[in-house]
């Protein structure tokens, strides 16, 4: 059903603080987006069923706007390794498509398990900090079939889950030898293929609800029309408090509030408060 005017300073207010957080923290916002819009579809009433499925497909519409503002900031400052996203993307975009159809026959009640065990994991390496190191040369970049490979299951990952590829993008690219900055940045990069093919098979090859309008699939354009330009907005706030707020502290609540949402979805419990 269509958004009440009730409800859309909620979806705003949601794509402010992803966007924000992504600021922040240097992460993508599909961690807080698919369970901020599961929660809000479930309080204007979309089917149980389709929870969280309109949640990953109507995400993946998101980041191809945040993903889009990101990589071009990156390449702005020259922190984008175009060759190693030539190697890598025909194979997210494989895993995504396969991951996006997976998710479309998995029941709602065992992707919402998976989501808060991903979450959960998540948490525990913000919480714990831990971080992968890698000596800073070529000599672990490994050969084309592999990269790919990586590839596909960085895809598989986010086309299941709805969200950046960032958890395992990242420590891949610090084992190829890239340096935080660009490793970062040529992660944001892959964001765009996990985006785009994500948000065309959610669309096009996803079952459509007829008591869901104006939605294609698993993608409700309201929400993306309401949330996509707070996330756009929210980062560059978000770059500014990384500069006044201590990295730790934010990085300890954030990791909090993933260790809460993740234990709510993983229990079946996430329900509305009032």
């Amino acid at each position: 059903m269509p958004i009440a005017f009730s409800d859309i300073t909620l979806f705003s207010l949601l794509g402010l603080i992803a966007g924000t957080l992504a600021g922040m923290l240097g992460i993508g916002g599909g961690m807080i987006i698919v369970p901020g819009l599961f929660y809000l579809f479930a309080l204007i009433h979309l089917p149980e069923s389709s929870l969280i499925h309109m949640a990953a497909g109507t995400a993946m519409g998101i980041m191809l706007f945040t993903a889009s503002a990101s990589t071009w900031a990156h390449h702005a400052r020259g922190d984008v390794q175009w060759t190693m996203f030539k190697q890598v993307w025909p194979g997210i975009a494989i895993g995504v498509v396969t991951g996006t159809l997976l998710s479309s026959h998995i029941d709602a009640h065992w992707l919402e398990i998976v989501f808060g065990i991903f979450l959960l994991a998540v948490s525990a390496k913000i919480l714990l900090a831990w971080t992968p190191s890698f000596k800073e040369d070529d000599a672990n970049v490994p050969s084309g079939p592999i990269t790919s490979a990586v590839g596909s299951l960085i895809g598989l990952k986010s086309g299941i889950l709805g969200i950046g590829g960032g958890a395992l993008s990242v420590p891949f690219l610090l084992y190829c030898g890239l340096p935080m900055k660009p490793a970062s940045g040529t992660s944001a990069s892959f964001t765009l293929p996990i985006a785009i093919t994500g948000t065309l098979t959610f669309a096009l090859f996803s079952p459509s609800d007829p008591s869901i309008a104006l939605s294609t699939g698993y993608v409700y354009w309201p929400a993306i029309a309401l949330v996509a330009p707070f996330t756009v907005l929210g980062a560059p706030l978000g770059t500014l408090l990384s500069h006044r707020v201590p990295a730790a502290l934010l990085r300890r609540i954030f990791g909090a509030l993933l260790l809460v949402v993740g234990g709510k979805m993983l229990l079946g419990s996430f329900s509305l408060p009032f």
